[in-house]
């Protein structure tokens, strides 16, 4: 009986100090946890008051899209209808002025004509021109002298003859041909210098025309440049009535889709406020809350059960070895805490 007394209270007595050292680790374990604890349970509780508070305030509901003012709507409208009348206007110079490259090539043509035409012969054609019409001219000039040559100079000379007895005599004929002689003569010398004249004057009418037709050829391009000018004019007006109708149509485009923008971005925002405080929450807040206890082992010492095992291990000793009631092995001997 003894035996097994004092084997239990030892082991009793073991497994109360293994208990004890085992309690002991887990509070110094648990000492960070348990003095922030406090803090920790103060913040959770306002933070889900002010979560609280969020959810019913809600997302904010004032106006968050400033929209186009009247100067901006204005001035878009304004280019947007100027737009049709400048690609109108446009057009319209365009068809006006599409001819300039035919007229071009026309007066390039004509130039090459004219290069062509300063090559001729300018001179041949000049004595062509006062042999074609020097006859007129001398025959004008020699006007009077072939009258007095017909009425007085060889009238006189017939009336002298007559007088003399000499009428048909060779002395008559030689006054006769000296006389029609000093006439053609006179008329070479005239139509010379006539034809001379008509010389000149035809080289001169020649150039005067060159020149003329040079002039008016780069007058003709320069009008040319004024029309290619107008056609480009006119593109040029198409595609800047094209960028304002373009501008203002964007510009107008871009208010009413910054306003769509606004209107999803406002649903968005409220259908997912709430859901977005809760995961702040939780990230926020409760993700950083301590969490010691995973790291504490638990007290797995029974001293009860201790004490019974020692006391029926005590028992059996005795039983075994005194069975006469003899004396207990020393207590120094004994494992200490710890069943036999």
């Amino acid at each position: 009986m003894w035996g097994a007394i004092i084997g239990g209270g030892l082991s009793l007595l073991g497994s109360m100090q293994d208990k004890k050292a085992q309690d002991a680790a887990t509070n110094a374990k648990m000492a960070g946890f348990n003095q922030y604890k406090p803090y920790v349970d103060a913040n959770l509780s306002g933070a889900s008051g002010a979560l609280d508070g969020v959810l019913s305030t809600g997302a904010y509901q004032g106006d968050t899209y400033a929209g186009p003012n009247a100067f901006q709507t204005g001035t878009a409208n304004s280019m947007g209808n100027l737009s049709s009348g400048m690609i109108g206007n446009g057009n319209n110079m365009l068809a006006s002025n599409a001819n300039f490259g035919n007229n071009s090539q026309g007066l390039y043509n004509q130039f090459q004509g004219m290069s062509e035409a300063a090559q001729n012969d300018r001179l041949s054609t000049a004595n062509t021109y006062a042999a074609n019409n020097s006859d007129a001219l001398v025959n004008s000039a020699m006007r009077d002298d072939m009258r007095n040559l017909n009425e007085n100079t060889l009238t006189g000379i017939d009336l002298n003859a007559s007088n003399t007895g000499n009428m048909n005599s060779s002395r008559a004929g030689v006054a006769g041909a000296v006389a029609q002689r000093g006439f053609d003569d006179r008329r070479a010398d005239v139509a010379m210098g006539i034809q001379d004249r008509l010389v000149d004057r035809s080289l001169a009418q020649q150039a005067q025309q060159f020149s003329d037709q040079g002039r008016a050829l780069q007058s003709a391009g320069t009008a040319n440049d004024g029309i290619s000018s107008a056609y480009n004019m006119g593109l040029n007006t198409v595609g800047e009535g094209a960028n304002f109708g373009m501008n203002a149509g964007n510009s107008l485009q871009g208010y009413s889709q910054a306003e769509l923008d606004d209107l999803r971005r406002r649903f968005e925002s409220n259908r997912d406020f709430e859901m977005e405080q809760r995961s702040n929450y939780q990230n926020g807040i409760l993700g950083r809350a301590p969490n010691s206890s995973q790291s504490v082992s638990p007290s797995m010492a029974n001293p009860f059960a201790a004490a019974m095992s020692g006391a029926m291990t005590g028992f059996g000793f005795q039983q075994k070895y005194m069975p006469t009631g003899g004396n207990s092995p020393s207590m120094s001997t004994a494992p200490r805490g710890r069943p036999f």
